[in-house]
């Protein structure tokens, strides 16, 4: 039985809200000024905790400068973890914390970029 080309279409839509419902699985989150002192930002896949290959990049910058004060990686960048984190604890002043992360999840590459000033709390 062959289906009409629409219908064709319609699965095809399916198949990528599918996907796209996976991935919303997977959490990107910068965190900055937390207890004074932590700024990071966390790639993770929650609640399902699967092996995914990632990476986190998280970028300093004290807030009223223009330049970062430094940019930190995830030590397990690239590896497959269910978990990636890009963070310190050596800020005393008070910062704008600019997270980038990736992860493939059923071979489809993806991308999000996160800004915070304050601890996003809620994101846990």
């Amino acid at each position: 039985m062959r289906l009409p080309r629409c219908a064709g279409a319609g699965l095809l839509l399916v198949s990528m809200l599918s996907t796209n419902e996976a991935a919303a699985e997977v959490k990107a989150l910068s965190r900055a000024n937390c207890l004074g002192f932590v700024n990071e930002s966390v790639t993770y896949d929650r609640p399902l905790f699967r092996n995914i290959q990632g990476s986190a990049a998280s970028r300093h910058i004290p807030q009223g400068n223009i330049h970062p004060k430094h940019n930190l990686g995830a030590p397990n960048n690239g590896g497959f973890s269910w978990r990636f984190r890009a963070g310190d604890q050596s800020d005393p002043e008070r910062m704008l914390v600019r997270g980038y992360h990736t992860w493939i999840l059923d071979r489809l590459p993806y991308v999000r970029h996160t800004a915070v000033v304050d601890c996003a709390l809620t994101e846990w």
